[in-house]
């Protein structure tokens, strides 16, 4: 018997250290998809989407279900703040119809328990010097739940009441003794009491979600996967220990959904015409000066989740991944560098490293046991640009732009086929 697979999977991610428009993207990607997929992190990420004129933050819920003809899914891979999931249904009310039949939360997914929240503060401060910079929404605390088999999923709070206590009973003897010690107590009945007020909350959004993605990928409907964080936060291969708690590269976030790598169409990497990251880790082009504060003021980066102030520097080409199958680039905020350009004079792009002495075109991964930062070797581009309010398509971009495009994709050798020049989605070139 011959398998035929039918690719129409549309994975969006982000490709350097998170907050790079993925919202963007996936807006355009998604308006005529079948199903439009959450598959990693947790409410530690965020994305703005637009709905006639609103503008909405969401953490959790995939921005794909303000499509009439979409249904959204949070997926296995997602662990889940409920209370962070509620509110949000509540806001989307507002504005469409939030039913059971356009969102389905997998009944695999973990809960975010309220201990959860706590240790993450608790674990952070243990850190002292070496802190992450997490943002204490019990993200990792619950995927470490996950990895040693003593989490609560969604399909927990459907047992019988004489089983949940147990494995809440289960949970609790790991972390009573850590929290005790910082003056947290927990019981099992108020544990259980927060369960039968989630089931209340969102009980009727649970369930399998299998059988309906199964479905889709058999017809060959479309699928996109709305990615969280980015490439260089993956717990496997980003920039551990500063990184995330969950596999958010494009393999990941396929395995977030049971989804395999056969039915991916497109994967596009997001990216920023400069470089952002929030919390510590290495960042070779940041930017300590004015130049910095110009890119953070022009580019309004303070986090949509946190607020956060981010960091921010220079476009950094040999930090993007090399090895992770993109087919496209989605390149935002080309009209803020180009006023960057402008303001500055010039615009700097690293295309290589010094490090250790050598120059490098590969991102180091033993900057934690160096200690040494690489030392960047920067493309200049004289001045800037403006690009104007009825700029349409690729052709109508000013030349200085299309040579900083071309660089990006000579140097990836990947195509830049979205371009972000405004701050609306609508704002967005095709090619």
């Amino acid at each position: 018997m011959t398998q035929n697979f039918k690719p129409c999977v549309t994975e969006i991610v982000g490709s350097y250290w998170g907050d790079e428009g993925k919202g963007r993207v996936a807006s355009f990607e998604a308006s005529d998809a079948r199903l439009v997929l959450r598959t990693t992190g947790g409410n530690n990420a965020g994305h703005t989407i637009y709905y006639q004129g609103n503008k909405i933050p969401l953490h959790l819920v995939p921005g794909g279900i303000i499509y009439p003809q979409t249904t959204v899914i949070i997926c296995n891979g997602v662990v889940i703040d409920p209370n962070v999931l509620y509110d949000e249904i509540q806001l989307l009310n507002c504005y469409i119809s939030v039913t059971p039949e356009r969102l389905i939360v997998s009944d695999c997914a973990h809960i975010i328990m309220p201990y959860h929240i706590y240790l993450d503060w608790i674990q952070e401060k243990m850190r002292d010097a070496n802190k992450i910079g997490t943002t204490n929404r019990g993200i990792g605390p619950c995927y470490e739940d996950e990895a040693k088999r003593i989490g609560i999923r969604m399909q927990d709070l459907f047992r019988s009441e004489e089983s949940l206590r147990q494995k809440l009973e289960l949970a609790l003897g790991f972390h009573h003794e850590i929290l005790e010690s910082n003056g947290i107590y927990y019981n099992v009945d108020a544990l259980y009491h927060f369960c039968m007020e989630v089931k209340e909350k969102i009980g009727k959004f649970i369930g399998n979600p299998e059988s309906l993605i199964a479905k889709a990928l058999a017809a060959g409907d479309k699928i996109v996967i709305e990615g969280a964080q980015a490439d260089h936060l993956d717990l496997l291969w980003g920039d551990y220990p500063n990184c995330t708690s969950s596999q958010c590269n494009p393999s990941g976030t396929l395995s977030g959904a049971g989804i395999g790598p056969v039915y991916a169409k497109k994967v596009i990497a997001t990216m920023k015409s400069y470089c952002s990251r929030v919390g510590s880790g290495p960042f070779p082009t940041e930017l300590f000066n004015e130049e910095g504060d110009l890119i953070r003021n022009l580019g309004h980066e303070y986090g949509t989740t946190t607020g956060r102030p981010r960091r921010c520097g220079w476009l950094d080409l040999v930090a993007f991944p090399k090895t992770r199958g993109y087919t496209d680039i989605c390149l935002n905020h080309l009209d803020t560098i180009g006023l960057i350009g402008q303001k500055l004079g010039y615009i700097k792009v690293c295309v290589s490293y010094t490090y250790q002495g050598n120059v490098t075109t590969t991102f180091p991964t033993d900057v934690e046991v160096t200690g040494e930062v690489p030392i960047p070797n920067y493309e200049v581009f004289e001045g800037g640009w403006e690009i104007s309010s009825d700029c349409k398509s690729y052709t109508q971009l000013p030349q200085k732009a299309k040579d900083f495009i071309a660089l990006i994709e000579n140097v990836t050798n990947v195509p830049v086929s979205y371009i972000g020049i405004g701050p609306n989605n609508e704002d967005t070139i095709v090619r």
